[in-house]
């Protein structure tokens, strides 16, 4: 998993994203981007004659206008946003199996599957919350906010040094 992800650079160095490793190799072949830095991991090839390493960064060298700002909505990227804790209760010690997505107002109040909508809960306090509006359950409302694509990299457990000069931490 340690060498399996490249990061993704704009003509600019800016990051965009993040690609498998194999696709980020498959784009260099092409001619579409350098490779900037590269792992110290090589593929493993039939011809053991051939060392090709694994690219960490990648550039890509002109200007593709794609929106890469736009995070999909899923179970893992709602539970980065709000960091594997529980909204209501502050739990941090849940694994996934623990966590549960919950709609801050229910589906059966016409609540929609939105990034303004959707929270990390415990199994404990959704089971407990159930179908009831924030003000019939009692607790503090919370304002999730679809995130940034940079914010939830800066969520993953790890991040290889050869990315950092790239990153804004």
């Amino acid at each position: 998993m340690k060498y399996r992800q490249t990061l993704l650079l704009d003509s600019s160095y800016l990051p965009k994203n993040v690609i498998d490793s194999g696709r980020a190799f498959v784009i260099f072949m092409k001619g579409n981007c350098e490779i900037v830095k590269h792992y110290p991991k090589k593929f493993g090839l039939v011809r053991k004659d051939v060392d090709i390493y694994k690219p960490a960064v990648i550039r890509i060298k002109e200007y593709i206008n794609i929106d890469y700002h736009s995070v999909p909505l899923n179970r893992d990227n709602i539970f980065k946003r709000d960091n594997h804790e529980c909204v209501y209760c502050g739990r941090r010690d849940l694994d996934k199996k623990s966590l549960t997505i919950d709609h801050v107002i229910p589906q059966s109040h016409g609540g929609p599957n939105t990034w303004e909508n959707l929270v990390t809960a415990c199994k404990k306090c959704n089971g407990e919350k159930s179908n009831l509006t924030l003000l019939e359950y009692g607790k503090a409302i919370p304002s999730p906010k679809r995130p940034h694509y940079l914010m939830l990299m800066k969520k993953v457990d790890y991040i290889p040094n050869e990315w950092k000069d790239y990153l804004f931490f």
